[in-house]
């Protein structure tokens, strides 16, 4: 993937730090799990974001129940962005390994921020004369406050005071945050970041590179991917949820369960993810629009339950957020790997949609097609996502609520009646039949896991067989063409054409606009209905592309074999990564300057 010192270079091409810049910053914060991480990268981030900036919050943490190095990358711009960056203007240093390990990412003219009784500078092996270091007593401060957790909030003071905001911007995050542990907590909390953050103004004085203003905000919000399928679901009608946590899927569950009053909705944490899929077939069959969420190994349990939806034609949607495997590989890091599973999961054939987005914004408008789909179709849904796009606070436009109407197929609730003779699995033209809930006067109501009749009884006759698997096939033509037609962002023509899909789009787009902003013509070409497969639209844009990329987080290249699979069309080049994290933007930037030259 190139170094450090090559990626550093490409980036500075594009976008420079040296001058002293407003509004544009990025931030890591690192130390032992356990530290409050996470909770310095939220508050960090919700500052900026009520800064009126644009943000992308990144992680990394190791799967470990205690220990191991976490940390938490925080980029924000005044214009919109699309990715994180390898690059670092503040680093807050909760712990050595976090200068050990991130040193080398700071611009010039950056700053650590580092307790000096747990960090040591080493002038050898971190030397960098261009880095200012600035010890700031997080633990002392902690230890006036009678707690050691309050140094945390030291450490958010300590950046605040550095890159200038007011405190008096942080109070409302730290009493919502807070205030529930008791007025004293929440108020130590204040005193402890104000605190760190007069002890940086008075003892390091010196202007820093980049300050923050604050700017008209806009309708944006700081969502991850997984929040936002949330929303997405819940914008559905989403009444049902049946999961057992698996990392990077868990926070679907607890925000599920933390709205699960105000919306009026069942979430059950099952005992495996065996149950819960068949409890979300249970509530599709009784009419109930119901989801579950995993991750590979959890989806690879939920194969057979998938192929009992897919022949009883239940109406269901999972959602899948890919890690590193096989196994248990990495659990807590991203990876592409699972599109051929998700598209071929379960024995048998029958019609399933598998649906990839690549953003926040939609995963909030595919989650609400994906239970449309469902029902309109009466099949299995799949939500193909990642740790990335699961995990990543991005700021995005606030989500349409008016977007998408419910679309509930042809279901037959009370108090209307089924029509006379009725038929569970009668044979239609378009391969979607009647479907009535239990208690539908008028209706015989049979799930099974055995082929059938039209009545939903066994039957294991060779022409009915047949008869069967066609009219499940013929449903995904009922689907309209705009709702699965691939994504071109850029000029129709250009001299290089990045395929690409999932949360590699955003370091893509990042890539891009650096591109054009160097004198380069290249477009991206987004896929985000892997089934059914917009077979003509990517042919037709494929074969008139001058060369294509194909960039995907596998090692096998499984998009690009699934284009080539229906379309006969074979990549010029690809960029594959598979170690477990993200793309950078100045990866892709160095690979597409060997593919294309500059206008001039």
């Amino acid at each position: 993937m190139g170094s450090l010192e090559e990626k550093v270079v490409a980036f500075e091409e594009v976008r420079c730090f040296l001058a002293q810049e407003v509004n544009k910053i990025a931030i890591k914060c690192g130390g032992e799990a356990g530290s409050g991480i996470m909770t310095v990268g939220f508050l960090l981030s919700k500052l900026l974001q009520r800064h009126g900036l644009f943000v992308v919050t990144t992680n990394d943490y190791p799967s470990l129940i205690k220990g191991g190095h976490n940390a938490i990358h925080i980029r924000a711009e005044s214009e919109p962005i699309f990715s994180h960056i390898h690059l670092v203007d503040v680093l807050i240093a909760l712990d050595q390994q976090t200068v050990d390990k991130h040193y080398r990412e700071m611009t010039s003219g950056g700053v650590v921020l580092y307790e000096s009784e747990v960090v040591t500078i080493d002038p050898v092996k971190h030397n960098r004369s261009d880095v200012k270091l600035y010890p700031v007593p997080f633990l002392t401060i902690a230890k006036e406050l009678g707690n050691m957790l309050f140094f945390n909030m030291a450490a958010v003071g300590s950046c605040m005071g550095l890159i200038g905001v007011d405190m008096k911007e942080l109070e409302p995050l730290l009493l919502g945050k807070f205030q529930k542990k008791g007025d004293d907590v929440a108020q130590k909390n204040i005193e402890a970041a104000t605190k760190g953050c007069l002890y940086v103004k008075e003892h390091f004085p010196e202007e820093f590179k980049t300050r923050i203003e604050k700017i008209p905000q806009n309708d944006k919000i700081l969502i991850t991917g997984n929040d936002a399928i949330c929303l997405g679901a819940l914008r559905a009608g989403c009444k049902f949820i049946g999961e057992y946590p698996m990392s990077p899927s868990s926070s679907i569950l607890s925000f599920m369960a933390a709205h699960e009053e105000s919306y009026n909705i069942v979430v059950k944490h099952t005992e495996d993810e065996i149950a819960a899929i068949n409890m979300i077939i249970g509530a599709g069959f009784a009419g109930v629009r119901s989801m579950t969420a995993t991750s590979g190994g959890g989806f690879a349990l939920m194969t057979e339950a998938i192929g009992l939806a897919g022949i009883s034609e239940t109406p269901i949607v999972v959602v899948s957020s890919q890690r590193s495997g096989p196994s248990t590989g990495m659990p807590t890091y991203n990876e592409q790997a699972d599109l051929r599973m998700a598209l071929h999961a379960s024995q048998g054939e029958f019609p399933r949609v598998v649906i990839a987005p690549g953003t926040v914004e939609e995963c909030f408008y595919e989650a609400i097609n994906a239970f449309n789909l469902a029902e309109l179709l009466q099949l299995p849904v799949i939500i193909l996502i990642d740790k990335y796009l699961s995990d990543t606070m991005v700021t995005t436009p606030m989500f349409d609520p008016d977007h998408g109407k419910v679309n509930r197929g042809k279901l037959i609730v009370p108090p209307d009646k089924a029509p006379v003779g009725y038929l569970r699995y009668q044979f239609t033209q378009d391969g979607i039949s009647p479907r009535a809930v239990p208690g539908v006067e008028g209706a015989v109501h049979v799930g099974t896991s055995y082929e059938h009749d039209e009545t939903g009884f066994t039957c294991e006759d060779p022409v009915n067989r047949v008869r069967m698997v066609d009219k499940r096939a013929v449903k995904l033509k009922a689907i309209d063409p705009a709702i699965n037609a691939p994504r071109l962002y850029g000029m129709k023509e250009a001299d290089l054409t990045i395929i690409a899909w999932g949360s590699t789009i955003g370091p893509v787009k990042e890539a891009l606009k650096w591109l054009g902003n160097d004198g380069y013509d290249v477009n991206l070409l987004q896929v985000v209905y892997m089934e059914p497969f917009p077979i003509e639209a990517i042919s037709y844009l494929l074969r008139t592309a001058k060369k294509t990329l194909l960039i995907e987080a596998n090692s096998t290249g499984q998009l690009g074999s699934l284009i080539r699979e229906k379309t006969g069309y074979m990549m010029d080049y690809s960029l594959l990564r598979y170690d477990g994290r993200p793309f950078e933007p100045a990866d892709i930037y160095n690979e597409i300057t060997k593919y294309v030259q500059k206008k001039s």
